[in-house]
């Protein structure tokens, strides 16, 4: 997103100019227009990016405890105004610290809290934002806020758990690479020097590592060029919308994977479903809303044509029934909420017990992926030895 240096001027001559990211010129004339302002001169600024920002970006930790010190403060009568001041002088992270400043600048102008949220749409997730505009119409602000900390403390425990289940087997990938690497590029050069300075027949597998082990010791400037590259081409797949589709589909076809990926989509509907029908928002824009907060590209498509059947008039838990994703307890609990006018209450009780679920599968596939990793790990390294071995237990077979 775009960063603008901006001037701006009002009715009566006061001038007011900044430099602020904005998603395009027409939402920076917008917010200056619900100021009172006039856009004078624009001008897009070069984005540069350091290793310090990575450090200091606002993750999911940060929002989370942002929410529940919010809910904390408005429980306690003390004004919006003066509650971001307090959060502002105590957040450590000098992006957020600069963003919950420019917050509070636009509230003491009199913008709404929810619209000045809307300018920094890389700070505060669209569900947040969403939920904030309801809470401010509603006068519930306060509980909002309480559940939107509850929504993302839950969020965030989900992505940990997550990113812990991958981080051993990543570690033992790239101790492997590392260990194999050493192994063909210094070892076993010096083990071909001295097996053919004595000669004899070597083993296949021998001479085809061997020859691997050349075109690397070769072409290592080749290797590490093309490894840049596909790091590059992968980076920039990522943000293909037709690759991550397709990868979004490999994920629910691939059969251990997809039970987990499944039991987080589930978890996430329940949860983020009841928390926006408990708000007050209707059906049509919590499907609209939740579209973007499943996760999965393939999933969100076919949510998209179910919300279209809801528009039709057709039953909710039908149209779910039709993706064909989520599992029976999920629609029969929808089911009741429906019959009984509570779907609310009843997904909020589900998002619990899915909670548990998504557990016990990130649990299940931590402990098949790990010794799979070793498995590999000793495969790959024992051949690499073997092919090594073999020759020398060959020669001294025949010396015998």
């Amino acid at each position: 997103m775009p960063i603008y240096t901006f001037r701006a001027k009002n009715l009566i001559g006061e001038e007011l100019s900044g430099t602020q990211e904005f998603k395009s010129l027409e939402v920076l004339k917008a917010m200056l227009t619900d100021q009172g302002y006039f856009l004078i001169d624009a001008q897009v600024k070069g984005k540069e990016y350091s290793f310090g920002e990575l450090l200091t970006r606002v993750d999911m930790k940060d929002i989370s405890l942002f929410c529940r010190q919010f809910s904390v403060i408005l429980n306690a009568g003390i004004p919006i105004v003066e509650a971001l001041a307090i959060l502002r002088d105590q957040v450590e992270k000098k992006k957020f610290r600069e963003t919950l400043e420019d917050v509070h600048d636009q509230l003491q102008r009199g913008n709404l809290f929810s619209s000045t949220l809307q300018a920094h749409p890389k700070v505060f997730p669209d569900f947040m934002r969403n939920m904030v505009e309801v809470g401010e119409a509603s006068g519930t602000l306060d509980t909002i806020m309480i559940s939107l900390a509850e929504y993302y403390e839950k969020e965030n425990k989900l992505r940990r758990k997550i990113k812990s289940a991958m981080t051993y087997p990543t570690i033992l990938l790239v101790l492997m690479v590392g260990v194999v690497t050493l192994l063909m590029v210094k070892v076993l050069p010096t083990f071909a020097n001295i097996l053919q300075s004595m000669g004899g027949e070597l083993p296949a597998l021998t001479k085809i590592l061997m020859g691997m082990s050349g075109f690397m010791v070769k072409n290592m400037e080749f290797i590490f060029g093309i490894v840049i590259i596909g790091g590059v081409a992968g980076n920039i797949l990522s943000k293909n919308d037709e690759f991550r589709l397709w990868l979004d589909a490999l994920k629910l076809k691939i059969p251990i994977v997809k039970v987990t990926i499944v039991k987080v989509i589930t978890a996430r509907f329940a949860r983020s479903m009841g928390i926006l029908l408990k708000s007050g928002i209707p059906i049509i824009r919590s499907f609209e809303i939740m579209s973007d907060l499943l996760g999965n590209r393939v999933v969100a498509h076919r949510f998209t044509e179910c919300r279209d059947e809801v528009m039709e008039g057709k039953g909710i838990s039908g149209s779910i029934k039709k993706m064909g994703v989520f599992p029976p307890m999920l629609i029969h609990m929808i089911e009741v909420g429906e019959a009984t006018g509570q779907l609310d209450e009843m997904l909020t009780r589900t998002a619990g017990f899915f909670d548990e679920e998504v557990e016990e599968a990130i649990d299940k596939l931590t402990a098949m992926l790990e010794p799979a990793m070793i498995v590999i790990m000793a495969v790959v390294v024992g051949t690499v030895v073997m092919a090594m071995m073999l020759p020398m237990v060959n020669i001294m077979q025949s010396v015998h």
